[in-house]
């Protein structure tokens, strides 16, 4: 069954099928999956994919009767439970969470920075049947965990979020996702960040095998505002994080990191684009990967200088490390710079853990392997000591632990 096929068969169970906009809308991205032949060569959103487990799939979504939760931990932190990408309604006085209404089309239509050919963006828009919003109130300072669960299996889950940061906010957001079936999960985040508000926004990624998962991001920063996003990938399964910023005031910041750490056959595709509009903004771009067995991986950093945007600071780091022969990690760094006064570089190391600093190690009485644990956590210790939630970076060190107990 092709894409036009699916969506007829389950319009109806989609957000905004009665909109007419939203229609002609769909209509145009149904012809672009039509037309396309989805050229793995040229196109950054397909590398290491196989085509038909994405593209030929069969549409499943239910409702749970799983009620969503939502506790307000009474010392300015929140704790959600996400099921199937639905969450309940709240409200107090420091933050209000809805759901998706036919009245939030145009919030939720917007891609800004996404390409036009990236078409897991498009069949979140094609099929988009869950998703939230998430306004924090201005001058407040608070704390989220989403716990993002998915009930079924061969469930098609298509979320789309909205996060607003109210000027003079602050919003510590931890997303953990942890889930055990066969289901697939193609997320897009909008993030707006006001005048002089900040966002800590972490995210951990430990999946089964069969379960996919697609994340893509659009943040937007106005003035003196601040985005700080880290994503720590142990998932055994397939997945994706795309991620794209826009400095569009001044003095605004965005630093975009990630770690994975892959092995068996797994693959992972990464990208971080930072579009820099408005004078003195900084950016940066870190992500860093450890790949075992025949374990494959990519890396795509951009950054981009409006002419306007004198005085801009823009970094781009990337760092591999290979444990056998059969891994591949394919980085590729990109400026594009239309402004004359700028502070602009970008980096890449790729390559086998280093035999030198194994010998050395060794010669102090060290079994190889134990040398190779060390080397490694030594490699991503600087993110890892970063983290400044206690509870959150215990969660993420068990989880290193495990990575490096099936390392031979």
């Amino acid at each position: 069954m092709n894409i036009q096929d699916i969506y007829k068969k389950n319009k109806k169970n989609i957000f905004f099928s009665e909109n007419k906009d939203v229609e002609i809308h769909r209509q145009e991205l149904i012809n672009v999956f039509e037309s396309d032949r989805f050229d793995k060569k040229n196109n950054e959103c397909l590398k290491n994919l196989n085509i038909k487990n994405f593209f030929n799939f069969k549409y499943k979504y239910i409702v749970s009767e799983e009620t969503s939760l939502i506790n307000n931990n009474q010392d300015n932190s929140y704790s959600i439970v996400s099921v199937n990408g639905q969450c309940s309604s709240f409200k107090d006085d420091k933050i209000e969470i809805t759901k998706i209404s036919d009245e939030d089309y145009n919030d939720f239509s917007e891609n800004h920075t996404i390409e036009n050919n990236d078409h897991f963006v498009n069949l979140n828009s094609l099929f988009l049947n869950s998703g939230f919003k998430i306004l924090i109130k201005k001058n407040n300072n608070i704390k989220i965990k989403i716990s993002n669960i998915v009930t079924d299996n061969d469930l098609t889950i298509f979320q789309k979020n909205k996060i607003i940061c109210e000027e003079g906010s602050s919003l510590s957001l931890n997303e953990e996702f942890e889930n055990k079936n066969n289901s697939t999960c193609n997320i897009f985040n909008v993030i707006k960040l006001e005048k002089k508000s900040s966002l800590n926004h972490f995210l951990v990624q430990d999946n089964s095998f069969d379960h996919n998962l697609i994340i893509t991001s659009h943040s937007s920063c106005k003035q003196k505002s601040i985005y700080n996003q880290k994503v720590y990938n142990f998932s055994d399964g397939y997945v994706r994080n795309f991620h794209f910023s826009e400095l569009i005031e001044t003095n605004s910041q965005v630093d975009l990191q990630g770690v994975f750490f892959l092995k068996d056959n797994n693959t992972s595709n990464n990208k971080t684009y930072v579009k820099h509009l408005a004078e003195d903004c900084k950016s940066n771009q870190v992500y860093k990967g450890i790949l075992n067995d025949r374990a494959k991986a990519t890396y795509f950093s951009n950054t981009y200088v409006d002419q306007l945007a004198q005085k801009t600071e823009g970094y781009q780091l990337s760092k591999g490390v290979l444990l056998s022969d059969s891994s591949s990690y394919f980085s590729k760094p990109e400026l594009k710079i239309y402004a004359d006064d700028v502070k602009c570089s970008h980096g890449s190391t790729i390559g086998p853990i280093d035999e030198n600093a194994i010998f050395y190690l060794r010669s102090r009485g060290m079994s190889k392997n134990a040398a190779t644990k060390i080397l490694i956590s030594s490699f991503i210790n600087e993110e890892l000591s970063s983290i400044n939630d206690d509870q959150l970076s215990e969660f993420v060190q068990k989880k290193l632990v495990r990575y490096l107990s099936k390392v031979k």
